[in-house]
């Protein structure tokens, strides 16, 4: 499946720091979202909006995949002492431009669209 592939290709990172962590997911989102298969579960997802319970259910399984792997950055952040935003901030600021872009077919900027987001998201100017 789509999505079994693209959770795959996608690790959880653990690299020290909530933004590192941050930047780390959403690289790997950009680049999953970059290809051909990326680029077919977006449209599956979009095609499937108005369909039966299975695709719903479907639909909700990614999501929550997807939202409980930042839960997992969250929680790290939390242990090391650092306070990350609310997980619906996350969704909002850094997950959403990612799948709206896709949804309409455009393309990330080739380079720093993933740090302008997490530096927007955590109020940073981009240093580590």
């Amino acid at each position: 499946m789509v999505t079994t592939r693209l959770e795959r290709d996608s690790p959880l990172n653990d690299t020290g720091s909530l933004r590192g962590d941050l930047l780390a997911w959403a690289e790997a989102s950009v680049a999953s979202i970059r290809t051909p298969e990326g680029r077919a579960l977006v449209r599956a997802v979009i095609l499937s909006m108005p369909n039966s319970p299975q695709a719903q259910d479907e639909r909700a399984q990614h999501f929550r995949r997807r939202m409980h792997s930042i839960e997992q950055i969250r929680q790290r952040a939390t242990a090391r002492g650092e306070n990350p935003p609310p997980l619906e901030q996350i969704l909002d600021q850094l997950v959403a431009p990612f799948y709206l872009r896709a949804i309409f077919g455009i393309d990330p900027p080739a380079t720093g669209y993933p740090e302008v987001l997490v530096d927007r998201l955590l109020g940073t100017t981009g240093t580590a």
